[in-house]
């Protein structure tokens, strides 16, 4: 095994991440200009709903490319067989969604939402299916074409996004959002296209001989797909208590109901953004790290897996290390230069440890996960939500105690998970111990990195007066030095096999 190549790996599938974000960004704030506040919060509900419905089979994509990892001849007959299942699956919730909008609309707070939920019908009908694909090409360790199919249903969705509102606008708000939301069907059905037609040409250069359906095992896969289902449905459904409950607790503390949501969009759509932002790496990272995690724990390759799993963990310690050190010391500026205010600052600086906890829980669950122990952290995750909701109920109703109780809940979230996972893992603490010295000189030298940054361009981390260029310069400085820094870290380890 080579692990240059899973560099590689991770490193496409965060530059494909990172480009769909970045496309996804400048939609968001193209829509926000046509459509305005109202406009976007209508949209924002109707994409919550529909990430929800999407969530229930998340589980089966995860589960498919960890089964065709393992035995990739089983892959392609599990996938055709389980595309039947969703297409019924898909087509019945696509119907009850198009036929209840207006019930479902009102149960959701907005009667206007309904023309958009009739226009997501058609995209809970298909999304399900494409995920699958991708599910079944990510066990096969085709990263590039899953980062090209992602990239292309982004740009789709954007771009007739945008040419629907626009020609829909005189019609109306609802209207013109509702016809938005149809997008999502057409970049659905624009990547989908894409991989079938690569499936297509791979299956006549590598023919699958056929299997009999009572030697897949189905038990398995359900199983395991309806446990990660139910992990992944965790934050959707976490996203929605956080819009009821931390607004609520807000008006309690003496905010009147417009503060209380623009503290809460500070709160989730921008702070929340900006910390979560940098795990697009360990994300990638995860992405790709299970797939070799479950081959090496299935052909029992322990020195590979143990050795994997080591350099995962250390490259996600550094990097969420760096990341947070340039999100505490430049929380202003990020919030000024993106956002265009500076009230997002504070709460950035709260969040700004997320890279580092975020990145282990992702690996930790990645880990568990290839050994098939799925339910670890599953309860791990809901009692860091349990713990979330307790602490932002209790502190952000206390006036002043806003931004602290709400970030101090998202941070709770993250921290009880991780040590849920850490448990399961099994490592002692002992060789935590031994660990330390070596994380500690980590944080150091970067630290070193940053301050040395700042003497260089002559600024100080509370200077207000920082322009554009001069912020770009020090970033460009901090991670040139960093990244001097995890090359000579890893220099062999990159090399290795």
């Amino acid at each position: 095994m080579k692990l240059s190549r899973l560099l590689k790996q991770s490193a496409i599938r965060a530059g494909a991440m990172a480009i769909v974000k970045l496309i996804g960004l400048v939609g968001r704030v193209i829509l926000t200009r046509l459509v305005g506040a109202e406009g976007i919060g209508l949209y924002q509900i109707a994409y919550s709903f529909y990430g929800l419905l999407l969530m229930i089979s998340g589980g089966l994509p995860t589960a498919l490319a960890i089964i065709t990892a393992k035995k990739p001849w089983l892959g392609w007959h599990f996938f055709k067989w389980i595309s039947l299942f969703l297409v019924l699956f898909g087509g019945l919730s696509s119907m009850i969604v198009f036929w209840n909008s207006p019930a479902i609309s009102n149960i959701l707070g907005n009667p206007g939402l309904g023309y958009a939920l009739r226009s997501l019908a058609p995209a809970i009908f298909a999304a399900p299916l494409l995920g699958l694909l991708r599910g079944y090409l990510q066990g096969l360790e085709r990263f590039n074409i899953i980062a090209l199919s992602e990239l292309t249903e982004q740009g789709s969705r954007i771009v007739f996004m945008l040419l629907i509102v626009g020609h829909l606008l005189s019609h109306g708000i609802h209207v013109a959002v509702g016809g938005g939301v149809l997008a999502a069907f057409i970049g659905v059905i624009v990547s989908f296209a894409l991989l079938t037609i690569y499936v297509s040409a791979d299956q006549r250069k590598n023919p699958i001989a056929p299997v009999a359906v009572s030697q897949l095992p189905f038990a398995w896969l359900l199983k395991a797909s309806f446990v990660i289902s139910l992990t992944r449905l965790l934050i959707p459904a976490s996203d929605f208590i956080d819009a009821i409950l931390i607004p609520g607790r807000l008006m309690a503390a003496g905010y009147d109901t417009s503060r209380a949501t623009a503290m809460y969009g500070v709160i989730t759509g921008m702070a929340a953004i900006m910390a979560y932002t940098p795990t697009l790496v360990t994300q990638a990272l995860s992405h790709t790290v299970t797939m070799r995690l479950a081959s090496c724990w299935q052909r029992k390759l322990w020195s590979e897996f143990r050795r994997l799993l080591a350099l995962s963990l250390e490259v996600s310690w550094l990097w969420g290390l760096t990341a947070a050190i340039y999100i505490y010391v430049y929380a202003r500026e990020l919030s000024v230069f993106i956002f265009n205010t500076p009230e997002a600052a504070e709460p950035i600086q709260y969040l700004a440890a997320l890279p580092v906890i975020v990145g282990f829980r992702e690996l930790s669950t990645s880990v568990l996960w290839s050994q098939d122990i799925k339910k670890v952290s599953f309860y791990g995750l809901l009692t860091g939500i349990i713990c979330s909701i307790v602490i932002q109920y209790v502190l952000i109703g206390i006036p002043g105690w806003g931004y602290i109780g709400a970030t101090l809940g998202i941070i709770a979230m993250e921290i009880v998970a991780s040590l849920w996972n850490l448990y399961a893992l099994k490592i002692r603490l002992a060789r935590i111990m031994k660990l330390l010295p070596s994380l500690a000189l980590d944080a150091v030298i970067l630290l070193a990195s940053m301050l040395l940054v700042i003497i260089v361009s002559g600024h100080s981390g509370a200077d207000s007066s920082r322009s554009l260029f001069g912020f770009l310069l020090e970033t460009a400085l901090f991670f040139s030095a960093a990244g001097v820094f995890l090359y000579i870290r890893f220099k062999g380890k990159l090399l290795a096999g």
